[in-house]
């Protein structure tokens, strides 16, 4: 039988008595130590209890802050909930309006891809359960309910406004750099949005939805649009050009001496002329087969024009042409990391292609049983593979003697004239004035807005994907809400440029990310807030960008 555990004391002369937690058990009819611990004296007892106590009368809790409240930051400074009230008309009632719920949808997209519906847990899990309180729950069911109250014409006049604010605080565009993409999607019986296309990600299995964005030179978007997947980019880019005038007009920025950038997928003869009705000015890019004798120049008579971010040289050949019905300037420039690249891309597509065509052909000529390719699905296919090296592959597909046959060869005099092209780019503008160094600069610039879409695309900023919606006008509010947060981003990067930021955009989210806050809460003493050690990058951000103050709404 177990004696109860007690303590024993351990008295020596001349010294503090020690302390041991007994335990002692019964064997055989006599009482035997089984286990001891020693505790020490009366002073290291003391100390241990006191620190214990201590210890476990401390509550904590810790929440990721500095992303979070930076955009908070932004949507106060841009007036985003104020505006988005402004254009519903929700009645006032006990509980978040339109535009908290719409931020609420952006912050926690920032974080992480989340259905409407997961947005509670998240918030719960946020700081954000510190400064806001409400009466009902976060559920799909509101998110869509609120998401409802925008409209086509209300997202325009939210546009409108946070264009106006930007401008007020400084964000005014000299060039726009318009770009079309497309996301996909695993919706398969949705509306009118989610179509079949041909998709910019590669994934032709899947409908897609078409978005396109116009970016300033201060890397903001000003403008958005969102379309079905199935139209294609120069049709949709006459009313998407259109719509980027009214705003330009709505938020007082004159059209005329801007400068509009864009790829060559969206040319054609009514856009330029349209561009130039509005008195913009273009710098654009044209197709091979637009100026087929510029590549034949060789790069002797190319000017150098600068050397690139990765030491690359870039130069340029430049003359004058007729083109889409004006004269326009040309250069053709070089750029040998492009050459480079292309050139590798070929060598392993080249490779690649051989068995895909000898694929083709196999199929098509099988013999015995089995499923054969049609002549008509032969020549789909092989398109479909040698897409943007036509020139170098041959191929044909017909019936001899009564039996289909596929042939398909590399044309030496094609290939030669396709590795011509390679590193080159023939750009074009009407700002006859400017230098070809200017010239090619401005329209390389356009990464701006290819940046736009990897962090639309990204599921680490604000991704677009997936979305958990089918209705076409809860599709449109989800792209403008991650199109509106993808503003908050930029906005942001663009306030810190000013202030000589030198850390990267992505380095800047990663800091901000791991900048946090706790909850410290000791017996009865009041509840404490406390941000955890920041390095000194973090301490900067935090500082510069004043995200102390998202605080300010906290009452213990």
């Amino acid at each position: 039988m177990a004696i109860p555990s007690y303590v024993e004391t351990n008295r020596k002369k001349g010294r503090a008595p020690q302390y041991f937690l007994v335990r002692k058990k019964r064997i055989n009819g006599r009482v035997k130590r089984v286990w001891s611990l020693y505790l020490g004296t009366a002073k290291t007892i003391e100390n241990v209890y006191n620190k214990c106590k201590n210890c476990a009368l401390i509550e904590l809790k810790s929440f990721e802050y500095g992303r979070t409240a930076a955009l908070m930051k932004v949507a106060e400074e841009l007036n985003f909930v104020d505006i988005v009230n402004k254009h519903t008309n929700k009645k006032k009632i006990n509980g978040l309006t339109v535009g908290e719920y719409m931020l609420l949808i952006i912050l926690s997209r920032a974080d992480k891809p989340l259905s409407k519906n997961g947005i509670d847990e998240w918030f719960d899990e946020s700081f954000l359960i510190l400064i806001w309180s409400f009466p009902h729950q976060l559920n799909t069911k509101n998110f869509t309910n609120h998401m409802e109250y925008l409209t086509d014409e209300v997202m325009q006049k939210i546009g409108d406004d946070l264009g106006k604010r930007l401008v007020e605080l400084g964000v005014v565009p000299t060039k726009l750099y318009v770009d079309m993409s497309n996301v996909f999607t695993y919706i398969e019986n949705g509306g009118e949005m989610p179509k079949k296309g041909r998709s910019k990600e590669k994934r032709y299995d899947k409908n897609i939805i078409g978005i396109g964005i116009a970016t300033s030179d201060e890397n903001v978007p000003i403008f958005h649009d969102s379309y079905p997947g199935n139209e294609h980019d120069s049709k949709v880019f006459g009313e998407i050009f259109i719509k980027i005038v009214d705003r330009l007009n709505k938020i007082n920025v004159p059209c005329k001496g801007i400068v509009a950038v864009w790829d060559k997928g969206c040319n054609s003869k009514e856009n330029i002329g349209m561009i130039k009705y509005s008195e913009m000015n273009i710098v654009g890019a044209l197709k091979k087969d637009q100026v087929p004798e510029l590549y034949d120049v060789p790069l002797e008579k190319y000017d150098y024009l600068y050397t690139n971010k990765k030491k690359y040289a870039v130069k340029g050949y430049r003359t004058k042409k007729v083109v889409f019905g004006q004269e326009f300037t040309i250069v053709l420039s070089y750029n040998e990391g492009s050459y480079k690249r292309q050139s590798e891309t070929y060598e392993k597509r080249k490779a690649e292609l051989s068995k895909e065509l000898e694929k083709i052909k196999q199929s098509v000529e099988r013999d015995g049983r089995g499923k054969k390719k049609s002549i008509k699905n032969a020549l789909i296919a092989a398109s479909n593979a040698v897409r943007n090296y036509e020139s170098a592959f041959k191929y044909d597909c017909y019936v001899k003697d009564n039996k289909p046959l596929f042939e398909y060869s590399v044309d030496a005099d094609g290939e030669k004239e396709l590795r011509a092209t390679f590193g080159k780019n023939p750009i074009f503008t009407d700002k006859h004035e400017w230098d070809s160094e200017k010239i090619v600069k401005t329209y390389t610039q356009k990464d701006f807005v290819e940046k736009d879409f990897m962090w639309l695309k990204n599921t680490i900023l604000i991704p677009i994907k997936p979305i958990y919606l089918r209705d076409d006008d809860h599709i449109k509010v989800h792209i403008f809400l991650c199109v509106t947060g993808l503003i908050f981003y930029r906005y942001l990067m663009w306030k810190l440029k000013k202030q000589d930021e030198p850390l990267s955009d992505t380095t800047v989210i990663g800091e901000l990310e791991k900048i946090r806050v706790g909850i410290i809460k000791k017996d009865d003493e009041k509840v404490q807030l406390k941000f955890e050690e920041m390095t000194l990058n973090q301490m900067r951000l935090f500082t510069n960008l004043e995200l102390k103050d998202a605080l300010r709404g906290v009452n213990f």
